[in-house]
């Protein structure tokens, strides 16, 4: 209970009497209690989608869910989280974090409390950046200064958008992340085999639910 509710009045209905059938008399009801209250909202998802601006996320969750996700060449084209459903997995497409998101920057906190209420993390780092190991410690940084916990959850990290770099360069990069995460999986939305390895981990994660 938040706020408890007013006793109810009494209409004029139930002042009849055999002498008066439509009295004017009534009771007015006592007031309730008055509170101005503010609710944040965090999102429940069974997998939430962490990394900087503009790595694929969206075009991820478009690509495996009905989700229709804004997606733009361009960075913070997602400023609200966005939501997809793969069976029976809830999946939160967490807006892009910068360097400085746990203070507050970029609206940071505002996303970092979303990340809160995922279950398991799918970390993207593009193949385009030029150090994607400096990527991946940005945002376990900003994870960790916001709350340690955030750095116990399970993690699989994707080196997303392939397809704009050579092989020669996604091999370097994929070599180089393995010194920080044993598992890197490369992806592409234009590759379907790619698309289908984070299928298959998402219905491994769906039965292991």
């Amino acid at each position: 209970l938040i706020a408890k509710g007013g006793r109810g009045g009494r209409g004029n209905f139930l002042f009849r009497s055999s002498k008066n059938t439509t009295p004017k008399q009534f009771e007015e009801g006592k007031e309730g209690q008055h509170l101005n209250i503010r609710l944040e909202l965090k999102l429940i998802a069974d997998v939430g989608f962490v990394g900087l601006p503009n790595v694929g996320k969206s075009s991820l969750l478009n690509e495996i869910t009905n989700a229709s996700a804004k997606v733009a060449n361009y960075q913070f084209t997602t400023l609200e989280p966005n939501l997809g459903v793969h069976y029976g997995l809830i999946l939160a497409d967490i807006p892009g974090l910068i360097e400085g998101a746990s203070a507050g920057k970029g609206l940071g906190i505002k996303f970092l409390k979303h990340v809160e209420r995922t279950k398991i993390l799918f970390h993207f780092i593009s193949a385009e950046s030029e150090n994607p190991n400096e990527d991946y410690k940005i945002i376990r940084k900003e994870l960790g200064e916001y709350n340690k916990n955030l750095l116990n959850k399970s993690e699989y990290v994707f080196l997303s958008k392939t397809d704009m770099v050579s092989s020669d360069v996604v091999e370097a990069h994929v070599l180089s992340l393995q010194k920080i995460s044993e598992k890197i999986i490369p992806i592409s939305i234009h590759d379907w085999d790619s698309i289908q390895k984070v299928k298959d981990l998402l219905n491994k994660i769906e039965k292991e639910k």
